[in-house]
């Protein structure tokens, strides 16, 4: 069994994977190019091969599915992944007009300013704090310069100065908004701000149709009795979405303990404390309590100090003022040892860029590699227990070793501390 030192590795022949992505509207052609291109990347890395079929599409489009084969000298597996898509709830937040995305946005920061969210992202993580408040930052430092360029025109003699002055702050600063603005991908931070605002209130249209379509899935795929592991797997905002739907399959599903033997949650960068600590967002704090006690459900999260866009050292069942459940059991990653140099020095102008790496193909061999986890053949539970050793759980041809070989990392102080 996987954790039992003395029991060779049971490999996962067969595995189900159901993936909800953040807030990035993405189409079928783009996610296929990404998928393909990654398993290139991970099977020149471990010494494997990896290829993946052409996409089938549902009829509503919301669900792309791919049958993926993976293998190494001693190990095959065969992954059925699924990614379920919300792009239309994206739609009307990042479809409007530029001027639209700004304003929703501003309106949502101050909202989270003046109910107190603000404060409760700098207790929970300060890093994330810093984050929230940089939109602000550049609209000040636009504001200022604007105001600097309007001074500097009518001291120096600009005609009809009382008119022009402040047309050319205007300018000055419309500028400075959608031309470094866009270099700091400002309008679309704007936009995810206003979804999640709306999303903390319950307030997102349509969300209520795409969470009863993302739990026939997640249930289609916890019934497959074929499946040696089914890997519920979530990133940024698609972790509220999986929590979401976790939930509604156990409300409803008397069988749904049984099946989770099987079943892995993994958060990765998660958005669940930048929702659930909005003060409206009681009813998803209480499901995050309710998917933290399911005692069946295995639940990884993984964390990285670097990125700003996931809170650090958290428990978001803890944080959200629910019981201490030992769920979800939270490690922490150094996205650096995940990339080459030059990769790393390019994502680190981008914090959207480092918040990806969590999802994406690595450079380097490393415990935690997105790819692994949902194509190699370590069940999660085993790579959680493996820590920093899963690395290693693997030759440099490919071969899977015996854990038998392998010692288990320790439990760390925030895992002991649950």
């Amino acid at each position: 069994m996987p954790g039992n030192s003395r029991a060779p590795l049971r490999p996962v022949g067969r595995r189900r994977i159901v993936h909800i992505s953040g807030f990035e509207p993405i189409g079928v052609e783009g996610l296929d190019r990404r998928l393909k291109s990654g398993l290139r990347k991970f099977a020149a890395l471990w010494n494997a091969t990896a290829t993946a079929s052409d996409p089938a599409v549902s009829e509503d489009g919301r669900a792309v599915t791919w049958e993926v084969e993976s293998a190494g000298p001693n190990w095959s597996t065969h992954c059925r992944y699924t990614v379920l898509r919300w792009d239309e709830l994206m739609q009307p937040y990042t479809g409007r007009s530029w001027v639209g995305r700004v304003a929703g946005g501003y309106r949502a920061l101050f909202e989270l300013i003046f109910n107190g969210t603000l404060a409760r992202y700098f207790r929970a993580n300060v890093r994330y704090g810093l984050f929230f408040i940089y939109p602000i930052l550049l609209l000040a430092g636009f504001l200022i310069l604007g105001i600097l360029a309007g001074v500097g025109a009518a001291s120096l003699g600009i005609p009809a100065a009382p008119v022009t002055a402040p047309l050319v702050a205007i300018v000055v600063f419309a500028v400075l908004m959608r031309v470094l603005g866009g270099y700091f991908y400002l309008d679309f931070a704007l936009a995810d701000w206003a979804f999640a605002a709306d999303l903390a209130r319950d307030e997102v249209a349509g969300l209520d149709a795409i969470l009863e379509r993302f739990t026939e899935e997640v249930t289609a795929a916890l019934r497959d009795h074929d499946a040696d592991e089914v890997l519920l797997s979530s990133v940024s905002l698609g972790a509220v979405m999986m929590a979401e739907t976790i939930d509604r399959v156990c409300g409803r599903e008397p069988d749904v303990a049984l099946w989770f033997r099987r079943a892995a949650f993994l958060t990765v960068g998660s958005s669940i404390l930048k929702i659930g600590l909005h003060p409206a967002a009681q009813r998803l704090r209480s499901l995050i309590g309710r998917v933290g006690g399911e005692k069946r459900l295995y639940w990884a999260e993984y964390q990285a100090k670097v990125d700003p866009i996931n809170f650090y050292k958290t428990n978001p069942v803890k944080d959200l003022g629910n019981p201490r459940t030992g769920r979800p059991v939270v490690r922490q990653i150094r996205i650096r040892s995940m990339m080459n140099d030059a990769e790393y020095r390019r994502a680190q102008r981008s914090s959207l860029h480092l918040h990806r790496q969590f999802v994406m193909p690595n450079a380097k061999r490393y415990f935690y590699d997105f790819y692994q986890i949902s194509f190699g053949p370590l069940p999660l539970k085993a790579r959680v227990k493996l820590g920093e050793r899963a690395a290693t759980a693997f030759d440099k041809d490919g071969r899977v070793k015996q854990l038998s070989q392998l010692k288990q990392t320790k439990p760390d102080a925030m895992e002991a501390a649950q």
